[in-house]
């Protein structure tokens, strides 16, 4: 399926928007090449030994963070 496919704690639903553009128009950061992410529902940040990370979301869920981003997060997220 094109397209975007965007979860919340209340609702799923798909989006013909690109990433880049939600980027740009929400609150939500790139951590990863393929994952947004609301900064407020980031429970933990678990670092890796080699180099990447891992959000743990107040969902329960993981999310992946590439080298690329995770600066950034860490200093959005005052680590």
């Amino acid at each position: 399926m094109a397209g975007v496919h965007v979860r919340s704690l209340e609702q799923q639903a798909d989006t013909q928007l690109t990433l880049k553009t939600l980027e740009e128009r929400t609150a939500l950061v790139r951590c990863h090449r393929q994952y947004l992410v609301r900064l407020s529902c980031v429970g933990e940040i678990k670092l890796l030994d080699n180099g990447l990370a891992t959000l743990l979301m107040k969902t329960g869920d993981s999310v992946p963070v590439s080298r690329r981003y995770l600066k950034k997060l860490k200093s959005l997220l005052t680590l």
